[in-house]
This record gives C-alpha cells, structure tokens and sequence, in this order.
C-alpha cells in the first residue's frame, strides 16, 4: 500500500505538471523513475491512467477518477501535518498565467499581496497573449480576457475592464470629427488578435455595434497603444494602459460621450481543485474589482 500512495502521489504531479521531465524536476527524481512509477502503477490497477504522446499526457477515464482521489489523498495529507505541526500556512509551487495587459493592473498588486502573505508557496507568472493549454503545461490558473470557450474547466469573473476608445491627434485630424458610431466604420481599426473583429458603444440606452475593419494587428495591448500614438488608426484600450498617454495629449478620446462595452477578466482553473490548495488559496484571496 505504502508504494501505492508513493506512485500515485508521483502520478498526481505528473499530471499536474503536464509531463514526466516537469514533474521530474518537481519531485527531485529522473523522468525515468516517474515514468516507472506510473508504469507500475498501471500494472498494478490493470488499466491505462495516461495517453503518452510525443507533444503531451492526457489522462484516460480511469486516470481523472484516480487523479480525483489522489489529490485529495495529497491535500489532507499536507493539511494534517500543517495542524499537528503547527505551521498552517502553504507551501509548493502555484503557476499561473495572466495576459501582457494586467502587468501594470490591480491584479499584479493583489498577487504580490498574496505572496507576501504566503511566503512558502513558489508563486510563477507567466505573463502572455498568447493562450495557454493548462494541462499541458503545468499551469494551475489562466486569467484570460474577452469571451470564453465551452471547456470542462472551472470560470470565476474576477474584474470588469473599462475601456475607452482612443486615437492619435494626428490619425484623428486626417478625418472629418464624427457625431456617431457609424461614421467610424471606414476608420483604420488596430485590432487584436485574442478578441472579437466587432466592438459595442452604449450611450443613453442605445446600442451600436462596429465591425471592425484595418490593416493592422498584434498580439499585445501595449504594443496597440504604441502603434495608435504613431497615428495607425483606433483602439479601445484599458484606461490605466492610457492615462498617461490622455494626459499629456499623445491620444485623444474619439466619441467621447459613448462608452465602450467593458471586458471581463476570468480566471479559468481545473475541476477537481481541493480546499485547501494553493490553487483555492488565490482564488480565495483575489478580491473582485473593476478598472
């Protein structure tokens, strides 16, 4: 029995890791002996627990069931002997990923609050556009912006993003200042490549939609701002990524009497989390805000 729990507190970190070699690394072992362990393990139940491919581990039916319990096992183990020791406070590594834009956000502020306040848990922020896969690679929570797909995975709203619509002095003069919406649908919009080609104005109760059109994309927030102050085109850009830019007259607010239509920032983590994991810990401290 005792090799048992050995293997599946190995299987539950590889999983949580999203490959032999990181979990390897985690637990100060070779991949060799993680992947021996899970091997024997499988011998043992009779089953497969994991599909093994070149790219990444997927689990089987029997290997969530298994994964389900062995965290568990993991989480009340650790909670034990942080009561009987005295020492109720956190440990292990939390991964998480956050988009380019919050580097500057509340958000930020609230994870260095919360590392402060758990200085046992090895705090790692990826901060990137581009979509992470948290399965595969090892990340416990992703703070994603705009809609989300249908996914098994847990969806928590943690912020509302204000944005305003924005554009160079220079961009705005080379056309003829509008009155509504509509007359911005021939205007150069710099759009994003993570959110919807459309952006929604509000104003007094009436709604209008914009399809937007433009040369020019990217995948980063800042790096929309730049290219709206050298006189590119549009963007609707979070108001704490702009206030110095409004300031000092390097972008002009555009149709200054409607709104822009707020994002929401989600956290996104997996399903079978316990109480008493860091995963639960952050989202616990996390405190809903809006920017």
């Amino acid at each position: 029995m005792i090799d048992d729990l050995k293997a599946m507190a190995i299987f539950a970190e590889t999983i949580k890791r999203g490959s032999f070699r990181a979990a390897a690394n985690a637990l100060n072992l070779s991949p060799s002996v993680v992947s021996y362990q899970i091997t024997k393990l499988e011998d043992r139940l009779g089953c497969a627990l994991i599909y093994r491919s070149t790219r990444k581990l997927s689990m089987t039916a029997e290997g969530e069931t298994l994964y389900k319990h062995a965290t568990q096992m993991l989480d009340q183990a650790e909670l034990g002997i942080r009561t009987v020791s005295g020492h109720d406070h956190a440990t292990g590594k939390l991964t998480i990923t956050l988009p380019l834009s919050v580097t500057s956000d509340i958000i930020t502020r609230q994870l260095a609050e919360f590392s402060i306040a758990n200085p046992g848990i090895d705090l790692h922020c990826l901060y990137s556009d581009e979509p992470k896969d948290l399965i595969a690679e090892g990340i416990d929570i992703a703070f994603r912006m705009g809609n989300l797909p249908d996914s098994s995975l847990n969806v928590r709203k943690i912020a509302v993003k204000k944005r305003t619509l924005v554009c160079s002095p220079d961009y705005y003069a080379r056309h003829p200042a509008p009155t509504c919406p509509e007359e911005l649908k021939d205007w150069n919009w710099i759009k994003h490549d993570m959110l919807p080609g459309s952006r929604t104005l509000y104003k007094d109760g009436k709604k209008f939609e914009l399809d937007l059109t433009g040369n020019i994309s990217a995948n980063s927030a800042e790096a929309m701002v730049n290219l709206a102050k050298y006189g590119v085109g549009l963007i609707t850009a979070a108001r704490w990524l702009i206030e110095d830019e409004l300031a000092d007259g390097r972008l002009i607010r555009v149709l200054p009497d409607w709104k822009v239509e707020p994002l929401n920032l989600y956290a996104v983590w997996h399903g079978n989390v316990t109480d008493c994991s860091n995963t639960r810990r952050l989202l616990n401290f996390l405190r809903d805000y809006e920017a």
